[in-house]
Formats: structure tokens, sequence, C-alpha cells
């Protein structure tokens, strides 16, 4: 089979869906990030058929991940309508149908599994290193779809909140995220990074306190980690908005720090640069699409345990402790340095304190490297 292409396209997919009279259906009951890993294959899924679709949920579904997903799908274009399987789905409306084996189990679930025209497979997610995207991608094209990887994509909100802070173009934006119903299901908080506050007082050092710190995510149980940091240059967000007026915020970020998050696939897919942070998660299966990114990631030798037993029993994540603020800040440095270097940092930060720090960051690099040739 033709290997599946990477390709630049736009963030944005501006294409005129009205005069689609098919539809397809897809059955969903997942993460908010795994929607948006499943977005290219809903995409190729539809160009297969020239249609458009209708996202079917399952009416046992009850956590707040189900609201967000809906308020998306109604924001994107492609989607006809987001409904549940018990609210009258009809097999013969569709020219096809679609669904995961990586998805939660429902009567929906089993409906499309015994009727969908697919050999979705489960996936040895820690022993094959496929990406998610990946894995969705190949069920459309065992189905018959022979284009390019359309996009990742993210619909976005309406509402961009703090609209002034982000109208000020005299600083960095830089948006920090813990997780996204953090705390919520299958001990997800262990992703979660402890150290936000010492990163804050670094990053504030490092930008000599010209930057603003925007703090994403949604915590259903515990929204502590973001309460405790404490600086004049923060705006909390963190259960003030829904997760696409979240994006809406998130796109005029300069730059990203995240664990691995729904906020992390959100930003992947509008193209905003990012230092992600990886412990107990596969980074082949979860991490960053495109490659504007770089990661920090945990080199215990018992981590990833995701998919393992390790993950339900351990009660230490060490994996993450051992993450200090040096550690990724040393990587955020890095990361700034080469997007000053490439034009890719906003223009906002005048051209001085660009050279200023590019010089710096290049000075200490010597000073090191003649250190080490001493040694």
């Amino acid at each position: 089979m033709k290997k599946q292409k990477r390709v630049k396209s736009p963030l944005y997919l501006m294409t005129d869906y009205s005069d689609r009279k098919n539809l397809v259906a897809v059955q969903f009951q997942n993460g908010i990030g795994n929607f948006i890993m499943m977005t290219p294959a809903i995409q190729a899924f539809a160009e297969l058929h020239n249609a458009k679709v209708d996202i079917v949920f399952d009416s046992s579904w009850k956590d707040s991940r189900k609201k967000e997903v809906v308020e998306m799908c109604e924001l994107w274009p492609l989607v006809n309508r987001a409904y549940d399987f018990q609210e009258g789905f009809k097999k013969e409306d569709y020219v096809g149908l679609l669904f995961a084996y990586h998805g939660e189990t429902s009567e929906a679930f089993s409906f499309f599994k015994e009727n969908a025209d697919t050999d979705s497979e489960h996936v040895d997610w820690r022993m094959e290193k496929q990406n998610e995207v990946d894995y969705y991608m190949d069920i459309v094209w065992k189905m018959g779809y022979r284009g390019d990887t359309p996009p990742v994509y993210c619909p976005v909100g309406t509402k961009a909140m703090v609209s002034n802070d982000l109208a000020n173009t005299t600083y960095a934006r830089i948006g920090i995220s813990n997780g996204y119903f953090a705390g919520s299901r299958w001990k997800w908080e262990r992703k979660g990074y402890p150290y936000y506050q010492e990163l804050v007082t670094l990053l504030n050092r490092y930008f000599e306190s010209r930057v603003k710190i925007f703090l994403f995510g949604k915590g259903e149980s515990d929204a502590a980690w973001a309460d405790s940091i404490v600086a004049n240059n923060v705006v909390n967000l963190v259960d003030r908005c829904t997760f696409a007026d979240s994006c809406a915020v998130l796109k005029y970020m300069d730059l990203m720090i995240t664990t691995d998050t729904s906020m992390m696939h959100a930003a992947d897919a509008l193209g905003i640069p990012m230092v992600a942070i990886f412990g107990p998660t596969i980074l082949s299966k979860n991490g960053p699409y495109n490659k504007e990114h770089r990661i920090v990631r945990s080199h215990m030798s018992c981590a990833p345990c995701q998919l393992s037993a390790n993950f339900h029993i351990c009660n230490k994540w060490d994996c993450m402790e051992v993450l200090t603020p040096d550690i990724v800040m040393s990587e955020v440095r890095r990361y700034v340095y080469d997007l000053v270097r490439r034009g890719k940092f906003r223009e906002k930060l005048d051209i001085d304190w660009g050279i200023k720090r590019c010089l710096k960051v290049q000075l200490n690099r010597e000073k090191l490297y003649s250190a080490t040739r001493e040694l």
C-alpha cells in the first residue's frame, strides 16, 4: 500500500460543502484530543464519498467531554450534525459508516462494528510506535481513499476572552496547559507537571517580564495547579471558558508549554510552536503530528508506562517529577532561540531584544563548549 504522505495544508479548510448531498456517519466516543487526531481521517472519509458528515454519539456518554466535542462539531463546516445514536439513527441515510476500535464501547459502537465497511483493528501502541492520526488514516485507506493525509483540524470558538491582553503587542504570549479535564478519569492527573510555579518564575526572568502567561485547561475535580501560580502577568483561563473558546485565545500564543493533553493537540492543529512534556504516556501514539514542536521527555526506565500494568499501580509519578523546571526551561530557551533565528517568533518583540537574547544564548553555548574542551 502506498505510504501516507504528510502534507503542508492550510490550517483551516475553506472548502464549500453546501452542494454535497451525500452523508456519511462517524461514530465517536473518546477524548477531545482523540477527536482532533481523528479529524484527518474524517475529512478523508468525507472526500472518499463526496459527502458531509454526521457525528454519532451514544446517550450513555455522560461526562463533560461530550459537550466540548459537540461544540467542536457545531463549529466545523464539514459536519452536518452531531447527535445520539438513540435519536433515530438510520443506516439507510448514509453512504458510508466509520468507526475505530480505539474508542469507548457502547450500543452505537457495537452497531458500527457490525455494519461499517471497514476492517478496523486493535493496535499494540507500545510495540508498533504508530501515531494515532496514522492509525485512523489507515482505516480510511483500507476503505479505498487514495489522497494525501488531510491536515489535523481544530475548530475555534467565536469568543476570544481577555481581548485587551491579546491585543497588546509589547510582550510575548506564552500559553501553559496542565490538562483539559485533568483528574476526571483513568488517573490522567499523573500526566500533570508539578513545577509550573517555578517555571513561570524562570519565564519571567528569561523574558525580562516582557511576557504574558495564559493558563489553559479544565479541572473537573481540581484546578489547584492553576490557582497556585502567583504572578502579576498570569491570566488564568482554567474552568473559565469552553474548549473551543480556549482555542480562540490559543491561536494568539507565540509559544505553548503543555503536557500530553487536548490543548497540545489543539496547538498542533493551529500551528502554534510548543514545548510538550511527556512522562507516563506514549510519545509515538500521543505526540504532536506536525513538525513545529520540541519534546521534553522523561527517560526513567519505567516511562512510558501507559497501556501497561505499571500505569495502574504506580502512585509515585516520578517520571514527571524528575523533569525539573531547569530542564524544561533549557528546552524553551533553545526553541525560542531557534524561532527567533528563523523569524517565527512574533515580531512584536523588537529586534534588539531578539538579537540580544540570541547572542546571549550563543555566547553561553560557546563558554560551555570551551569549558568542556578544557576538561
